[in-house]
C-alpha cells in the first residue's frame, strides 16, 4: 500500500538549499557579507498556546507563505545544526519563529532562553527515489513551542496528506508506511516505516536535564550555513540581525562548537563523539535515564563517560564478554550493536526504523582504533578497598552548574538530592541503583518543577545503604 505516494513535485528551492549546504564549509571572516543583512519581525506564525489551541494544519499555521511552493513566511530565521540527530534518513529544515522582534538570551556555554511562546519548526522530506535528490518530497513538520514565560516545551507533530497540499496535527503517535523506489531492492521498491510522534513522544528527547531545547544551542549553531548563496556562520548572522539581547561580537573561537560527523577532515574522535552527544546525550547524562550510569554529553572526557571497558547494565546483545565501548572491538560494544539491533534493545528506542550505515561506520571506525590504554575498567574500580564519600562541589559558589562526586563500595540503591537551609527539599538529582566507583552529576540550579532556585545557600545529601553524609554549596545568580 501507499505505492502511490512515490511521487514528485517541482522543488527547486530544497534543490537549491541542499547544494549550497553540500558545498564546503566558506568563513567569509569579519570583514565579509553575513548571511542576512536585515531581520525581518515575525507577525505570521505566531502561536499562544494560553490563549487557545494550536492551529490544526500547516495552511492555517502562517509557517508558509506560500503553500504550493514552501515558501517560508517573512520573519522566520533558517537555521543549521553541526551534528544532525539520524531521522532514517530523512532530509530537514529548520527555522526559529520569534514573535515580533523578540529575543533570545544568549549564553556561551549554557542553554539559551527563549521568549514567551517562541516556535522551533522542523521540516522532514524523504526521498522517493533512493538517492535521488529531486525525489524529496515533505512528510512532516514539527513545531516546539515555549509556552508563555514558563520554562515549558510542547511538541506537536503535523502529517502532510499524499500530494502534500496541506498537514494536519495528529493528537497521537502515528506509523505509516512509504515505498521508495529503490534499485538495490529486488522488486525495484523498498518499505520504509516512517514514525510521527505524539504530544508525549516529544520528551523523551527533550527532557529538562537536556535544556529542552536540542538544536538551537552555541555549540551546534557555531558554524557555518548557507543563506541564498552567501555562507556565514549562524552565530555572527544571528548577532548581526539583532536576535540576541546582548552583543556577542564576532570572535568564537573561544565559543563551544561541535564537530560534524560527516566531515572527514575532522578526527574520528571528535565526529564520533558530535553523533553520540547528539542522538543519544539528551537521555545519557546526568539526571537524564536511570536505567545506564553514562553520560555521552560532548564535553566530557571520554574517561569520565562510563563507557570504556564498563560492563552493560542493560544487557549483552549476544557479545559473550560484552562492553559498552570494548576499545579495539566494536562488535563486542554495546553502543554500536544497540544500532544495529532492531529489538527491544534498539537505541534510539523510537523513530528509528532504518539503520544509519554512516554512523554506525563512523562509530566501528572509532571504536576499532581505540587503545586500551584510554580505559578505565569498572572491575579494577570494584576492587579498590574504598569507601562511600561525598565530596565538596565545584565550582563553589557556582553559576549556572555545579558539579557534585561521590563515590560508593558497592553496587546498590542511593538517593542524592538538594534542599534549602530550612530542610526543604529543592530537587531530587539521584533516587535510583549506582555501581561501585566515583561517580558524578550536575545541579543547573533548577528545583523539581524545572524552575531556577534562588541565591543562597544549599546543602546536599547523599544516603546510600546506612551511610549518609551532607554539604553546603552556594549559588549565586
Amino acid at each position: 500500500m501507499y505505492k502511490s505516494q512515490v511521487r514528485r513535485r517541482p522543488i527547486l528551492t530544497l534543490m537549491l538549499s541542499c547544494l549550497l549546504c553540500s558545498m564546503p564549509a566558506l568563513s567569509w571572516g569579519q570583514d565579509g557579507p553575513y548571511g542576512l543583512e536585515e531581520r525581518v519581525p515575525n507577525t505570521s506564525l505566531l502561536i499562544d498556546l494560553s490563549a487557545g489551541p494550536p492551529p490544526q494544519t500547516i495552511s492555517a499555521s502562517g509557517l508558509f507563505s506560500d503553500l504550493s511552493t514552501l515558501e517560508p513566511a517573512p520573519g522566520l530565521i533558517p537555521y543549521g545544526v553541526n551534528a544532525e540527530l539520524w531521522s532514517d534518513g530523512a532530509y530537514k529544515t529548520r527555522y526559529l519563529a520569534l514573535p515580533g522582534s523578540a529575543q533570545i538570551e544568549f549564553s556561551p556555554d549554557g542553554y539559551w532562553k527563549f521568549p514567551a511562546n517562541s516556535v522551533l519548526v522542523k521540516n522532514f522530506y524523504l526521498e522517493f527515489t533512493k538517492g535521488d535528490p529531486a525525489s524529496r518530497q515533505i512528510v512532516e513538520t514539527r513545531f516546539l513551542i515555549k509556552n508563555g514565560d514558563a520554562d515549558e516545551w510542547k511538541g506537536l507533530s503535523y502529517q502532510w496528506n499524499e500530494d502534500a497540499s496541506d498537514a494536519a496535527l495528529l493528537s497521537d503517535s502515528a506509523t505509516l508506511s512509504f515505498f521508495i523506489e529503490d534499485a538495490d531492492s529486488p522488486d525495484g521498491f523498498s518499505e520504509q516505516q516512517y514514525f510521527f510522534p505524539g504530544p508525549e513522544d516529544c520528551t523523551l528527547c527533550h527532557r529538562e536535564a537536556a535544556g529542552r531545547v536540542l538544536g538551537p544551542q552555541t555549540a551546534q549553531l557555531n558554524g557555518d550555513y548557507a543563506y541564498d548563496g552567501i555562507v556565514d556562520n549562524q552565530l555572527r548572522t544571528l548577532n548581526h540581525i539583532g536576535v540576541f539581547s546582548e552583543d556577542i561580537g564576532e570572535q568564537y573561537d573561544d565559543f563551544p562548537r561541535w564537530a560534524n560527523p560527516r566531515d572527514e577532515t575532522l578526527s574520528l574522535e571528535t565526529r564520533a563523539r558530535a553523533y553520540l552527544a547528539t542522538n543519544c546525550s539528551h537521555c545519557h547524562r546526568p539526571n537524564g535515564v536511570d536505567r545506564a550510569d553514562i553520560d555521552l554529553r560532548y564535553e566530557i572526557p571520554l574517561s569520565q563517560t562510563n563507557t570504556v571497558d564498563w560492563a552493560p547494565m542493560l544487557g549483552r546483545l549476544d557479545a559473550p564478554d560484552a562492553r559498552v565501548i570494548s576499545p579495539g572491538n566494536a562488535d563486542n560494544s554495546t553502543i554500536l550493536l544497540r544500532l544495529l539491533t532492531f529489538s527491544s534493545n534498539r537505541m534510539p528506542p523510537v523513530a528509528s526504523s532504518i539503520i544509519d550505515e554512516h554512523g554506525t561506520a563512523l562509530l566501528r571506525a572509532w571504536i576499532d582504533q581505540l587503545d586500551i590504554a584510554t580505559a578505565i575498567t569498572r572491575e579494577t574500580i570494584v576492587d579498590l578497598p574504598i569507601a562511600p564519600a561525598l565530596f565538596q562541589s565545584h565550582p563553589n559558589p557556582f553559576n549556572p552548574t555545579t558539579t557534585i562526586e561521590y563515590q560508593l563500595h558497592a553496587y546498590g540503591p542511593i538517593h542524592l538530592a538538594i534542599y534549602d537551609v530550612l530542610g526543604q527539599k529543592v530537587r531530587t538529582l539521584i533516587n535510583a541503583e549506582r555501581a561501585a566507583g566515583r561517580h558524578s552529576i550536575q545541579w543547573d540550579g533548577r528545583d523539581d518543577a524545572g524552575l531556577s532556585a534562588a541565591s543562597g545557600v544549599y546543602l546536599y545529601r547523599l544516603r546510600a545503604g546506612t551511610f549518609q553524609e551532607t554539604h553546603q554549596l552556594t549559588l549565586l545568580r
